[in-house]
């Protein structure tokens, strides 16, 4: 987050507009409030959707708030996509670390070697920007490789040595699996994206277990030997991504040494974050500079951990008691704060100075959801609780806009789910670059950037043209590679999109079923390929032994892309009998077998598990962990696949 010095309000941009809407919670209904008629929150008694083998509305109210509180959010149905735990150990490829260069620049704005800094500061800001290198790693996670880790770090003396790498890494925390994301510089950052764009609508969801980067513990923003978060060792600056050469507080000289640069650590600079999750409106994202970001995103959900030293004498900002709907000042609050927001239309002429950046509007409890241009935290978190309880973060996209969530134990207010709906348009503030097909938009916002600056000017037309496109991607994580420094962990990230209506022809159905053994005469395989699951025990494949498979001769080639599995449950047995760990795999010649699903730790009784359709003659259930107790059998009343 960029923000003015003393955490004013936000003027740049369109001004709010004003209307009433009545904020309705979990905890009850409001007073009224104003703002730009950004739909009310949705309330929810859980943190997540239903799961994955029985999809459910997210978003629908409790049956107390139901009748005012969804008049701008969509209903959808979800089905889970993809779902990584991390119980695995991240496997990096050997990634290496490679230099950037600089050739294929996301922009040539505010990207790290943007024009914008050299119209501002002049030649001795590229001897600034020159005096050290850059180098990034980049490797798949999960199943299919659909997720991205990116890491960014700095050579300070150019010699090929990165003196405070980054990591993702994996670890038990709170006895369960979890991705650790450790960035012990703040010049270093690291992040979690999806490979591929996200499609028009969807959930993204994942419960954070630890964060360390920055804000208060037990009162005090000096903790474990740390400042705000940061180290205490060395300089900390925001070189050679300065605030504008003439913000306060600095000479704005870029030939300042870097000591005398913006201060992150303390100061009217000192501030910590991190992001929960953003979206951004440009493929394969990795970290870059603060300003950069501040142009590039749509939603998002970060924290802000200033020092006191920026609060100074003034309020720092507000955060919503959601038990109250009533506004406590941020120098009052923990620093530890979660920020629920949108990206509206920027400055199109920043002026001399000043930096490119995007309107910024808060959603709250306070203001009944409706987004505001006014720094206002939605509930501050309370690391102290952590690993032992976690916090859970989703975006969703569907037809008519963007909803954000939060969910978990929140200071002052206790356990609760915040959740707030923005349309893309509202009273003709739209959120930025929220198309993600040409027809979702018709360029009424298209503008020219303009840059007149002391050592330069530029400008940038067509920056929201007809006929563009903006497709979604995620990023979890420390983006800044000029400020943020810490640690975080977190877990269970998945994507859901919506449940369509679904081709109903199943292509197993009394198909040629082989296994690896069976339990009885009556438990052939041939039962978990004939249509039924309500014949009682000899309605199912049963099989016992060190491996057991499940596998279906579908007898010619055909594309393949959903299985649904009813395991024990499903014909009336024990719950505790469905396949807790078991992989689905596809082959086109009955020996060389791809996996298209890997689950872990089920507990349903029915599991669907939709993926990118491929062709395949033959599909198999490989049975790893048959049960959830000391039954070794395994237990499928059916399996069924489908093209989609």
């Amino acid at each position: 987050m960029r923000r003015n010095v003393r955490g004013a309000a936000r003027k740049a941009g369109l001004a709010a507009v004003t209307t009433t809407v009545v904020a309705i919670t979990s905890f009850g209904v409001s007073t009224p409030a104003t703002g730009d008629t950004a739909g009310a929150p949705s309330p929810s008694s859980s943190s997540s959707p239903s799961s994955p083998s029985t999809p459910g509305k997210s978003g629908t109210p409790s049956a107390q708030a139901k009748a005012g509180a969804e008049s701008s959010a969509a209903a959808v149905d979800w089905t889970l996509l993809h779902s990584e735990n991390f119980s695995a150990p991240i496997n990096t490829g050997n990634a290496p670390w490679v230099r950037e260069n600089y050739t294929t620049p996301f922009d040539t704005i505010m990207d790290d070697s943007g024009q914008w800094y050299r119209n501002d500061y002049g030649p001795a800001w590229t001897t600034a920007f020159n005096s050290f290198a850059t180098y990034r790693k980049e490797f798949q996670v999960g199943q299919g490789g659909w997720l991205t880790a990116s890491l960014s770090a700095r050579d300070w003396n150019k010699d090929g040595v990165i003196e405070s790498p980054p990591s993702i890494t994996t670890a038990t925390v709170g006895g369960a699996p979890a991705a650790v994301l450790n960035v012990p510089d703040h010049t270093g950052g690291a992040i979690f994206r999806p490979t591929n764009k996200l499609p028009d609508q969807y959930r993204v969801e994942y419960k954070l277990k630890t964060i360390d980067f920055g804000g208060k513990r037990n009162g005090s923003i000096e903790y474990n030997g740390k400042i705000n978060g940061y180290s205490t060792q060395g300089c900390k600056t925001q070189h050679p991504w300065g605030e504008g050469s003439r913000s306060p507080g600095w000479s704005g000289n870029a030939a300042a040494p870097y000591c005398e640069w913006q201060d992150v650590r303390s100061g009217p600079y000192g501030y910590n974050g991190f992001h929960f999750m953003s979206i951004v409106d440009f493929a394969n994202p990795a970290p870059r500079n603060n300003h950069f970001w501040h142009y590039r995103r749509k939603v998002l959900m970060d924290s802000f951990s200033q020092h006191p030293d920026r609060v100074g004498s003034g309020t720092g900002g507000r955060v919503c008691n959601s038990n109250t709907n009533q506004y406590y000042n941020y120098r009052d609050g923990n620093f530890n704060t979660v920020n629920m927001w949108i990206s509206g239309l920027p400055n199109w002429t920043p002026g001399p100075g000043g930096l490119a950046g995007n309107s910024q509007w808060f959603m709250t409890s306070c203001s009944g959801g409706v987004a505001e241009q006014q720094l206002s935290s939605a509930a501050e978190l309370q690391p102290e609780l952590m690993p032992n309880q976690s916090y859970t973060f989703a975006i969703e996209r569907d037809a008519t806009g963007y909803t954000l969530e939060a969910s978990g134990n929140f200071a002052r207010v206790g356990q609760k789910t915040l959740r707030f709906h923005r349309p893309f348009i509202v009273n003709n503030a739209p959120i930025w670059h929220y198309n993600v097909k040409p027809s979702e938009y018709d360029g009424r916002y298209n503008a020219t950037l303009v840059q007149n600056d002391v050592n330069g000017s530029a400008s940038w037309p067509n920056q929201w043209p007809a006929g563009s496109q903006y497709p979604d991607y995620f990023v979890i994580g420390d983006l800044y590679t000029n400020v943020y420094e810490g640690s975080a962990s977190l877990t269970d990230i998945r994507l859901y999109v919506p449940q369509t209506t679904q081709p109903t022809t199943n292509l197993a159905l009394n198909k040629p079923a082989t296994a690896s053994n069976q339990c009885a005469a009556a438990e052939a395989p041939a039962k978990a390929v004939n249509g039924s699951w309500t014949g009682g025990n000899s309605d199912k494949w049963c099989a016992l032994g060190a491996n057991k498979w499940l596998q279906v001769d579908l007898q010619s080639n055909t594309p393949v892309g959903r299985f649904v599995v009813r395991h024990s449950g499903a014909g009336g047995e024990k719950a505790s009998w469905n396949t807790r760990d078991f992989d689905l795999q596809v082959s086109t010649n009955g020996t060389t077998w791809t996996n298209v699903a890997s689950v872990r730790g089920n507990t349903a009784n029915v599991t669907t598990h939709t993926f990118t359709p491929v062709t395949a003659r033959y599909v198999r259930l490989n049975v790893i962990t048959p049960t959830s107790d000391s039954d070794t059998a395994a237990r499928v009343f059916e399996l069924e696949a489908y093209a989609s």
